[in-house]
C-alpha cells in the first residue's frame, strides 16, 4: 500500500465543499472502549446513561446500525485509523488457531507500509495528538501520532488535559480521546457510582465474576452480582458522557464549536452472559470462560456500537443503514475535506449504500468470521464447526436463526479468502504483560 500521498477516495460535496475552505475543520475522535449501543439512552436505553449524547443526536449525523470490525481493542483501533478489515491491515491480530491472547502470544503491530489516518492529516498541516486511557489501545499504532499520551485516568480528567492542550494550538488538529471507564477494572468516580443504584464498595464488582463455564449461574449470588456489575457498568458509561460534556462546554468556551467536528463511538460492546449457554455448547475457549467480556465472539452484543458525527456542516440525519468502524476513517476525511483512499470503508456523511461489512480477529479461541448484510447476518467458526445465519430484529440483535442455504451461501461469498496481512509481533516487555494484565487480558 501506497504512504506516500492521499488518492481520490471521497467525492462528497461536503468534501469538495470544505476543500474550498480557507480553513480546514477541526476534529476531535472520541472512542469509549467497552460501550455497547444498547446501553445509550441515546439509542433506547431505560436508563438516562447519556442524557448530553441524547442532546447531540437532533444535530448530528448518527448511526443506529454501526458495527465495529471486532470484539477487541487492538484490531478494531487499526481499523478505525487505517479504513481497513483486520485481515487487510494486520495489525493488532493474534496469530494462531486457536488464538489465545498471552504473554506467549502478543498481537501485532500495524505494518510500517499501511498509512493512517493521523499521518494523512499530518501531510496537509494537521497536529495530532492521541489521549490514551486504556494502554493497549496504543499497541498496534504506535508512532502514528506526533505526540501520544498514555493516561491511565477517568474521562473527566482527559477531558481536562485535553481542553488545555487544544487552547494551545493555533491550527487544524486532529485529537483522540480513547476513555477507558467502562473497560475492566471499573473505577467510576463516587459521584456517579450510584446513579443507578447503590452498589457495593470494593474489588467484588470493578473485576469480572461468574465468568469460568464451570460456575453456577443459577443462584442469588449470581442474580445480585449481575445485577450490581450492570449498575456500575451503567454509571461508569453515566460518568463518560458527563465528561463528554464537559468536553462539549470547553469548545464553546474556547470559541471552537463552530470549526470543530466530533465524532463519539467505541471499539467493540461488552457481553454480560446473554450468549453464555451458546458459547459453553459451541466455542471452545483456552480460558475456559463464556459469557463475559469481549474478545472471544462476534455477536451483536460485542459489536453492535454507537456512531455519531457532530460540527460544521455535518448534516442532521439519522443513517439507518449498515455502517462499519472502518467508515470512520473516510467520514473523517470527508469531514476535513481531504481525499483520502476509501479502503473498506464509505463516508456515511452522504447516502450509504447497502452493503456487506465484517468483523472478524477474535483474541481467543477458533478465529471466527461474521458478515452482516440488510436484516441478515452470517456468523462462521469453522474450528468450531459452527455456523449459523440469524434474522436481525429491529434492535439489531439477533432475533432467530434462519434456515436458508441459498441466503447463507450468498453471504458467504463475503467472507475473506486472500492471504491475509501480518505485522511483527509486539516484543514481550514486561511494562506490556504488567498492563495487559491489570486490563483482565492476561493472567
Amino acid at each position: 500500500m501506497d504512504r506516500s500521498s492521499p488518492t481520490a477516495g471521497t467525492s462528497s460535496a461536503f468534501a469538495r465543499a470544505l476543500n474550498g475552505a480557507s480553513r480546514r475543520p477541526n476534529l476531535i475522535l472520541v472512542t469509549v472502549d467497552c460501550m455497547r449501543r444498547d446501553r445509550l439512552s441515546a439509542y433506547g436505553y431505560g436508563r438516562e446513561t447519556t442524557p448530553f449524547l441524547n442532546s447531540l443526536l437532533p444535530q448530528a449525523t448518527h448511526c443506529t446500525s454501526a458495527h465495529s470490525v471486532s470484539s477487541w481493542t487492538c484490531p478494531a483501533v487499526a481499523s478505525l485509523h487505517t479504513g481497513l478489515y483486520p485481515h487487510r491491515h494486520g495489525g493488532g491480530v493474534i496469530v494462531g488457531d486457536p488464538k489465545n491472547l498471552s504473554k506467549e502470544s502478543l498481537p501485532t503491530v500495524l505494518p510500517a507500509d499501511v498509512m493512517t489516518l493521523p499521518e494523512r492529516l499530518s501531510s496537509v498541516g494537521y497536529r495530532t495528538m492521541a489521549m490514551i486511557a486504556v494502554w493497549n489501545a496504543s499497541l498496534p499504532i504506535r508512532g502514528r501520532y506526533q505526540r501520544q499520551e498514555l493516561l491511565e485516568r477517568p474521562a473527566h480528567s482527559i477531558v481536562r488535559r485535553a481542553l488545555r492542550w487544544i487552547r494551545e494550538q493555533d491550527g487544524p488538529y486532529l485529537l483522540w480521546l480513547h476513555l477507558g471507564d467502562a473497560h475492566e477494572p471499573l473505577d467510576v468516580r463516587r459521584s456517579f457510582r450510584n446513579s443507578f443504584g447503590r452498589v457495593p464498595r470494593g474489588r467484588a464488582y470493578r473485576r469480572w465474576a461468574y465468568t469460568s463455564r464451570n460456575d453456577r449461574v443459577d443462584d442469588p449470588g449470581f442474580e445480585r452480582y449481575r445485577e450490581g456489575r450492570v449498575r456500575l457498568y451503567d454509571a461508569a458509561l453515566r460518568s463518560v458522557d458527563a465528561a463528554l460534556g464537559d468536553l462539549w462546554g470547553g469548545l464553546r468556551t474556547l470559541g471552537a464549536l463552530e470549526r470543530t467536528v466530533v465524532a463519539v463511538t467505541s471499539d467493540h460492546g461488552e457481553e454480560f452472559w446473554e450468549h453464555r449457554d451458546e458459547e459453553c455448547a459451541n466455542f471452545f475457549d483456552p480460558r475456559n470462560i463464556a459469557g463475559t467480556g469481549h474478545g472471544h465472539n462476534l455477536f451483536q452484543v460485542h459489536l453492535l456500537i454507537p456512531m455519531i458525527v457532530v460540527g460544521p456542516d455535518v448534516p442532521a440525519q439519522e443513517v439507518g443503514g449498515n455502517v462499519s468502524l472502518v467508515d470512520l476513517h473516510a467520514t473523517l476525511g470527508d469531514a476535513a475535506g481531504v481525499d483520502i483512499p476509501a479502503g473498506d470503508g464509505r463516508s456515511f456523511l452522504g447516502p450509504v449504500e447497502d452493503r456487506a461489512i465484517l468483523a472478524e480477529a477474535i483474541a481467543y479461541g477458533h478465529e471466527k468470521v461474521a458478515v452482516i448484510r440488510g436484516n441478515q447476518k452470517l456468523l462462521c467458526a469453522p474450528g468450531d464447526r459452527y455456523e449459523r445465519l440469524f434474522r436481525l430484529g429491529t434492535n439489531r440483535m439477533e432475533a432467530g436463526v434462519l434456515e436458508d442455504p441459498g441466503a447463507a451461501a450468498a453471504l458467504s461469498e463475503y467472507l475473506p479468502t486472500d492471504e491475509a496481512v501480518l505485522g511483527e509481533q509486539i516484543e514481550t516487555e514486561p511494562e506490556v504483560l504488567e498492563h495487559l494484565r491489570q486490563l483482565g487480558y492476561i493472567e
